[in-house]
């Protein structure tokens, strides 16, 4: 790059073809060499006036400039080149013959000046943020030989611009998505001055609201929405979601971006104190501008009012309507030109109806949106490589919700981002705002959960509450075993069509997944807090089920089901680990044993031992110094030996591998005393005590019977690796075909597999 990259205040520009899909379309590869020569004109200008090119996308280019005044002159320079140029394609005739075909390439370019994001120094050069929306929006309202800036880039280009070049006032203009700006046409007596009327909204033909802050994100999905909203196919568009995920704020922009798609406007009814279908019907024909009168019906008015018109009706929060589907339905019938975008917490049921659910932000725009909307409370905030991991983990733990992260960062005022993420413990106390022109529903988190919980019937809602006692999710047969209400299935099923759970499918087993939002399981444990008992009957039945979840699944380990059952334990470890800490608690040895063992398996799996080790030795602990319990201590020394020696402890190792032995043989349990003597010999041979080793080996193929197979298998397997060691091939090799026999009757094809790398080895 010659030029380094501006920073601070720039001015952001952007250029593009009129009718470049078109042209591209009509012309094909033809096109090209003029699409190349334009991308020529407007770099060699830019360099001459100070500007660094962005990046470019298809036929559009991205340049800032560190002056506006540049800016500008680069503008009218690259426009004059561009429109003093005779612009063809050459096309093939017939094979052997070509000819010159005039085609008309005009650009348009829109900059306005501000303070843009930039990317950190590592990564490709590039801007965001609020100024470059605008600057894009600025240049989308133009059209092909025309400039366009915004009042910012006007006021300072203004007074160092050479004297031909004016500027035509347009005045105040609503933009798609970025709100209102003044913009000014750029004026030279060699360019071209009369254009159509800049694509902008006009308040004869919508009623959209003026949002307070600028949209972030979601740029993909809005266009994709769009794309669906346009499909001749659809006309009700249905966005669901949890409160505070956005679906107004995405709504508007999607209507914004429509309105030139709708000759007879686009229009914002909101439902939110609508209660009925007949209020439902007065919102919407005040939205429409349309004064009822007595006679007759108000539904009968609007009906007629909307036959025939090709208009878009943005129906905002419906859930709280009993017969919304009704009405749309109604409307949808009389009205065949209407198209209805929703929004809900649930979907309306109908069959015309095309549903998607707004999701949380990605992680990149919902830092963007948390330092947009932390600039507006505190003018120098901004992120630096000392907050940003403390931001990132913020938007994180809030899960991507454009609410959460808007009230967390309305704290920036007099909190640091790290003590903000300190304090999310008590997320409810903190994430709320005094704000007289917003609703108890957008003030705080809790109001928006409280607006949904408060619109479920009693089963329902203690449904929910009982949902607290999960964690990492659920599946239905969980629920239904767990949760004491009339009809679990149905509860589950309300509550993910209220946007109060989410539902995964996981491809492997075909299973639907369930689970909530932190803010949601926060709130439900509140909720669960609240029951007369304080939810202990709930939390016992979750270690209950989980206690045989967990039983059912050891007996696969080392067998032909364990990649199965390691599997399924692993998608319900939090829940593991959930149980295990109730049954530490409330002194439940037995269950403590089952769940803590499931959980090693899977830590174990997944080289999670220090976690592994933790969960045995609060078992361990558990048992205290008493004699009982002798087969179940037998187990949980030998497996805090394996998980010792896997941290490389060995003495500690040695130590829980003795205590092991020395109860399986005051038992007189053989099994137990090969399994314990095993692990005594690996750790023997990682210390290099290799006649220590070999005895302990020998010793537990004495003590393990014949069908013992994969105890057997193991010992073989060890003692056919000191063989190879003593460099006796013969030796090993018969072994390891011993061990393989033993794993092959056990069904562990996972030691199977290890004995056939042990001959590769070998051979």
């Amino acid at each position: 790059m010659d030029q380094a990259p501006p920073t601070g205040v720039v001015t952001l520009v952007f250029t593009d073809i009129e009718g470049s899909s078109e042209l591209s379309e009509q012309y094909r590869r033809a096109f090209e060499p003029a699409r190349q020569e334009h991308f020529r004109i407007l770099r060699e200008a830019a360099k001459r006036w100070r500007g660094v090119e962005v990046k470019s996308v298809g036929d559009s280019l991205f340049v800032v400039f560190a002056r506006a005044s540049d800016a500008v002159q680069w503008s009218v320079d690259a426009q004059r080149e561009l429109e003093g140029r005779e612009w063809s394609v050459t096309a093939s005739d017939s094979p052997g013959s070509a000819s010159e075909i005039p085609v008309n390439l005009r650009v348009r370019i829109g900059m306005h000046t501000g303070e843009p994001l930039m990317s950190e120094a590592n990564a490709p050069l590039d801007y965001f943020g609020p100024p470059v929306n605008r600057a894009a929006r600025v240049e989308a309202a133009g059209h092909g030989g025309q400039i366009l800036v915004s009042d910012s880039t006007y006021a300072l280009a203004l007074p160092e611009v050479d004297p031909s070049v004016t500027f035509h006032n347009f005045g105040v203009r609503r933009l798609k998505g970025v709100g209102e700006e003044r913009l000014w046409q750029v004026c030279h007596p060699e360019l071209s001055s009369r254009f159509p009327e800049i694509r902008t909204l006009s308040s004869d033909n919508h009623n959209l609201p003026m949002p307070a802050t600028p949209f972030i994100g979601r740029e993909e999905e809005i266009e994709r929405w769009r794309a669906i909203l346009l499909t001749p196919a659809v006309r009700l568009l249905t966005l669901t979601g949890f409160g505070g995920m956005g679906k107004t704020r995405s709504a508007l922009h999607l209507a914004e971006t429509c309105a030139a798609d709708f000759p007879d406007g686009v229009w914002w009814v909101e439902l939110d104190d609508a209660r009925s279908g007949e209020q439902m019907i007065q919102r919407i024909a005040y939205g429409l501008r349309l004064l009822l009168q007595p006679e007759p019906s108000g539904k009968e008015q609007l009906l007629a009012f909307l036959s025939g018109r090709k208009s878009l009706l943005i129906l905002d929060n419906t859930e709280q309507i009993p017969d919304a589907g009704r009405v749309v339905k109604e409307l949808l019938n009389a009205a065949p030109g209407v198209r209805f975008v929703v929004t809900s917490r649930r979907d309306l049921q109908l069959q015309s109806e095309r549903v998607v659910e707004v999701e949380p932000l990605p992680a990149a725009d919902a830092v963007l949106l948390f330092e947009e909307r932390a600039r507006a409370r505190s003018a120098g905030f901004t992120i630096t490589p000392d907050n940003s991991r403390d931001v990132s983990e913020l938007c994180r733990r809030l899960e991507g919700v454009p609410l959460a992260i808007e009230l967390a960062a309305t704290r920036v005022a007099g909190m640091s981002p790290r003590e903000i993420l300190d304090r999310l413990t008590d997320r409810f106390r903190l994430l709320r705002v005094r704000s007289p022109d917003l609703p108890d529903r957008q003030s705080a988190l809790s109001g928006a959960i409280d607006w949904s919980y408060e619109l479920l019937d009693p089963e329902n809602q203690a449904v929910f509450a009982q949902l607290a006692v999960f964690s990492g999710g659920f599946s239905m047969e969980s629920a239904e075993a767990i949760c004491d209400a009339f009809d679990v299935f149905e509860s589950i099923l309300e509550l993910r069509h209220q946007s109060l759970l989410r539902a995964e499918l996981d491809p492997d087993s075909q299973q639907t997944r369930y689970s909530m939002l932190e803010s949601l399981a926060e709130y439900a444990a509140q909720k669960l807090k609240a029951f007369p008992d304080g939810g202990d009957a709930m939390r016992h039945a979750h270690l209950q089920w989980f206690d045989r979840f967990a039983g059912a699944r050891l007996p696969k380990m080392r067998s032909r089901d364990e990649r199965r059952a390691l599997l399924e334990l692993e998608v319900e470890v939090d829940n593991l680990r959930a149980a295990v800490d109730w049954a530490v608690k409330h002194r439940d040895v037995d269950a403590c044993a089952a769940l803590s063992q499931a959980l090693f398996y899977t830590l174990n799996h997944h080289g999670l031992w220090p976690e592994a080790e933790r969960v045995l030795r609060s078992c361990w602990e558990l048992m205290g110094g008493s004699d009982g319990h002798r087969s179940i201590r037998v187990t949980v020394s030998r497996l805090l030996a394996d998980v010792s020696h896997d941290l490389s402890r060995l003495e500690e190792a040695r130590r829980w591998g003795g205590a092991s032995l020395d109860l399986s043989r005051e038992e007189n349990d053989d099994e137990s005393a090969g399994q314990a003597l095993n692990v005594l010999g690996v750790i023997a041979m990682g210390d290099g005590d290799a006649d220590t080793a070999q005895r302990q080996f020998e010793e537990a193929l004495e003590r393990l019977s014949e069908q013992s197979h994969a105890g057997r298998g193991r010992a073989l397997n060890n003692l056919a690796i000191l063989a190879r060691r003593r460099g006796d091939a013969e030796t090993a090799r018969r072994l390891y075909a011993e061990a393989f026999e033993h794993f092959r009757e056990a069904g562990d094809c996972r030691q199977e597999a290890l004995i056939q790398g042990n001959l590769g080895v070998l051979a």
